[in-house]
């Protein structure tokens, strides 16, 4: 028999042997892990975003990016009635408008650092947001139009240099006369596009050379705003667009013009409230006849100043219930 102070002897030696075991995988992985060696190259990336414009101050610059397409518009119909001194007053006014814009938008800061062995290599950025959105509140006949008629010009032009016969003798597409060929969800304008181009214009007018103008603000029309959902073929938008143009027209005192766009708004929402649920058709129906309501009074004669300025603000209440059912809103 085995003595017992032999088996603790046995054991002592066991456990011994196993803490040995257990302790060598984590001696490897630290000798793995001195073996390791640094990154060839390495680096660092610091930013410090810019406070964000305030909801009035957005809307501010949008009515100046606006007002910027206005001038342009207003500049090249001068340079084809060749009134050279009268487009350079425009294009001077974008070129204010621009100024202002590149004032208060929000800079942010980016530091770069990028290390390889001894090599070091820093960069700093001064960035500031290229595009300023145009809020649906502007209006679109007078700015909008102007810019999608000029990608159709742009795009002729286009053809015809690059010599296609059928485009050379085919006139620019006639600009639609109310907005339901202009619809998108979000247009937006490149701030440095028109810096770019203004200045380009602002040349070519001061050496006298009016056509390379024009072809300057043309390009800027054509490629400076972004339309995002172009041309979608959805009824709730195109009667909004409508009830934009016939607050338009009743404001500037063209009832017969303002009653057709009605007219067009009420097909386009009796269209739509087949889409739509329950809920949702009773309002959309209930609308259409406040509509037609108004639409028989515009047609009984001359309103007076007074009656003209309260059916424009209840137009203007309509286009903005339109403009809530679209966005998806229900207040």
């Amino acid at each position: 028999m085995s003595h017992p102070k032999s088996w603790s002897v046995i054991a002592l030696l066991c456990l011994t042997a196993t803490a040995t075991f257990a302790a060598d995988p984590a001696k490897s992985e630290s000798s793995s892990k001195k073996k390791e060696q640094p990154p060839r190259i390495s680096s660092k990336v610091d930013v410090q975003p810019a406070a964000a414009l305030t909801d009035k101050e957005a809307s501010e610059v949008s009515l100046a990016a606006g007002r910027i397409l206005k001038h342009i518009s207003q500049a090249r119909n001068a340079i084809r009635d060749k009134k050279k001194e009268e487009a350079a007053v425009h294009v001077a006014q974008g070129l204010k408008l621009v100024t202002m814009i590149d004032s208060v938008l929000p800079h942010s800061k980016v530091k770069t650092e990028i290390k390889s062995g001894d090599l070091v290599y820093t960069d700093e950025d001064d960035l500031a947001a290229r595009y300023v959105t145009l809020f649906d509140e502007l209006e679109r006949r007078d700015i909008i139009s102007p810019v999608v008629q000029a990608k159709k010009e742009a795009e002729h032009k286009h053809q015809q240099k690059h010599g296609k016969e059928a485009a050379a003798t085919q006139a620019p597409a006639a600009l639609a006369v109310t907005h339901a060929d202009i619809i998108y969800s979000t247009a937006k304008l490149d701030i440095a596009l028109a810096r770019h181009m203004l200045n380009r214009a602002k040349r070519d007018l001061d050496d006298g050379k009016t056509e390379q103008a024009d072809e300057s603000l043309l390009a800027f029309q054509s490629e400076g705003v972004l339309f995002e959902y172009v041309e979608i073929d959805l009824p709730l938008e195109e009667a909004a667009d409508n009830l934009k143009l016939a607050e338009i027209e009743l404001k500037e005192g063209r009832q017969d013009e303002a009653k057709a766009a009605l007219h067009v708004a009420m097909d386009e929402l009796k269209r739509y409230e087949k889409l739509v649920g329950e809920k949702r058709s009773t309002e959309v129906k209930a609308l259409h006849q406040e509509i037609d309501k108004l639409t028989a009074e515009l047609g009984k004669g001359d309103l007076s100043d007074a009656d003209r300025q309260k059916h424009v603000s209840k137009i203007s209440e309509w286009w903005q219930r339109a403009t809530k059912w679209f966005k998806g809103t229900t207040k």
